[in-house]
């Protein structure tokens, strides 16, 4: 484990994150395995699994692992560093299973009881097209192609986003429904991109598929905060709004990169002779600064999601929710630490001069993976700032808004 992992904290001692520090030297050296083979090869699947890294956020109840947020952001952040799509998948994937701790009991019974491990991909933000849903006996029928199934590869179940017809036939509502990963066709040639290849986030396609109505959940529900009436999951992280699980999962993930970008930036650093001059770059103060600020970055914002974390989970067990002023100062802080990783990594990719560019380095990559999912809608500093903005200012909200 290096430096930059070594934060003293409770998560340490948690024998699931220790497991998935130890392979983090091993997944960096399947980075570009993983990268050319545009999915989760199944050996790497394995090792993770053997972490517990795939149990981590189900509930105890269904036989996981139920972690603390900070402690499941601590392995994710882990992963990040080896592998920047495995650390995608594992981030995305851990709020994902969070989300479903909402739905009701029999469909979690179904989702967290099969296959192991449970990998579920969450298709939202307009990614669908020709989508057809029509009401049926006891649920509906689903029909339509998907793009950016991150993980689907390896997954077990997808969850949708889809407009569903109000029975009394006056417009719809949005809700997640559950299909399981054998009903999907993959479209195998469909991911070929400039970073995070090895997500093997392809388009799907589901042919008039049967959705049962227990595997529907309200999308407004739990943007709010809410769960399912009849979900038994009563930890305080259940009462959290998805959109700020959404963002703290892709946070940890960027994170684990750039923590993956100081790593190498260092070891580029002090083994780097100057082809002009012939000079031994780690005897530049410059360069010496600029490590310096690399690694002190990372681990600052590395604490600070931690710390949001606890506080998060504090504050719904104390008070059962998040109020709206708390959901956009969250989300904006979130965004603001992205902000600020991408932008200390730039400085580091700025100092490699020439060494960036062959293809195949490994800070190659890592720049590539990280402004691709740097990109993320949910990671847009704008639209958040703006309603942050109105509500620090006391200017009314948009109808309707989402935070």
């Amino acid at each position: 484990m290096n430096a930059l992992m070594r934060r003293v904290r409770d998560a340490m001692n948690d024998p699931t994150v220790q497991a998935v520090n130890e392979v983090v030297p091993w997944l960096r050296a399947q980075a570009d395995r993983i990268e050319s083979a545009r999915r989760i090869p199944p050996d790497v699947l394995e090792r993770l699994a053997e972490t517990g890294l795939f149990r981590i956020a189900i509930p105890k109840r269904h036989g996981g692992l139920g972690l603390p947020l900070d402690h499941i952001w601590e392995a994710v952040i882990a992963i990040g560093e080896g592998c920047a799509s495995c650390g995608w998948v594992a981030g995305l994937g851990s709020a994902n299973l969070l989300m479903l701790g909402k739905f009701n009991d029999e469909a979690q019974a179904e989702v967290f009881g099969g296959q192991q491990p449970v990998i579920v991909p969450v298709l939202t933000g307009g990614v669908g097209r020709n989508v057809q849903v029509e009401l049926c006996d006891g649920g509906l029928r689903l029909s339509g192609q998907w793009r950016y199934a991150s993980g689907i590869d390896v997954a077990t179940w997808v969850a949708l986003l889809v407009e569903i017809p109000n029975s009394d036939g006056r417009g719809a509502a949005a809700h997640v429904v559950l299909v399981p990963r054998s009903e999907f066709v993959v479209n195998e040639d469909s991911w070929h991109v400039l970073g995070m290849r090895g997500t093997g986030s392809k388009d799907v396609a589901l042919s008039e598929v049967f959705v049962p109505k227990h595997r529907w959940m309200s999308w407004e529900v739990m943007q709010q905060g809410g769960k399912h009436a009849n979900s038994h999951n009563h930890e305080a992280i259940y009462a959290s709004p998805v959109n700020q699980l959404f963002m703290m999962s892709g946070l940890a993930a960027v994170l684990g990169v750039a923590c993956g970008v100081a790593h190498e930036f260092r070891n580029l650093v002090a083994n780097r002779i100057r082809a002009a001059t012939r000079t031994r770059q780690v005897d530049e103060p410059v360069s010496q600064i600029d490590v310096a600020t690399g690694t002190a970055t990372m681990q600052l914002l590395c604490d600070s999601l931690l710390l949001e974390s606890r506080r998060l989970e504090r504050t719904l067990a104390e008070h059962h929710e998040l109020d709206l002023a708390e959901r956009a100062a969250l989300r904006m802080r979130l965004v603001v630490a992205l902000r600020m990783a991408v932008n200390s990594s730039q400085r580091m990719f700025a100092a490699c001069g020439g060494s960036l560019l062959p293809q195949g380095a490994t800070m190659e990559r890592l720049f590539r993976d990280l402004h691709a999912m740097s990109t993320h809608f949910l990671f847009q500093p704008e639209p958040i700032g703006e309603l942050y903005g109105k509500l620090l200012l006391g200017l009314e909200l948009p109808a309707g808004v989402r935070i």
